[in-house]
């Protein structure tokens, strides 16, 4: 076990990425997850604001854009609104980690 530095936020006018806290991971990959997941947060808090789509957004425009009524929407129709949706979240998200060897004061890594 390892402790990371997590680093997470928005990309554009945002400000990107910012120091969250350290903790304890058991792999690179988990602390990355943890950090995405910090991102996501993030970003649904802003969602429906500032030019940042929420889920209900895109299903509104999915339904406008295919003629659809809500009532006429299949599970297939379901898993693209929320594949767009990610893909969305995914191009505002900016997220990393460091392991605090790399970065003891956890002020050296800063998207600005």
């Amino acid at each position: 076990m390892a402790k990371y530095n997590l680093y997470a936020g928005l990309s554009g006018g945002f400000g990107g990425y910012q120091y969250h806290c350290t903790e304890d991971f058991n792999t690179k990959e988990e602390a990355l997850d943890a950090a995405r997941e910090l991102a996501i947060e993030e970003y649904q808090s802003y969602e429906g604001s500032h030019g940042l789509s929420s889920e209900g957004d895109i299903l509104e425009d999915y339904l406008e854009d295919n003629g659809l009524l809500h009532d006429e929407l299949t599970e297939s129709d379901y898993e693209e609104i929320l594949a767009e949706y990610m893909e969305e979240v995914e191009s505002w998200i900016s997220y990393m980690v460091t392991t605090i060897e790399e970065d003891p004061e956890h002020d050296r890594y800063y998207e600005w």
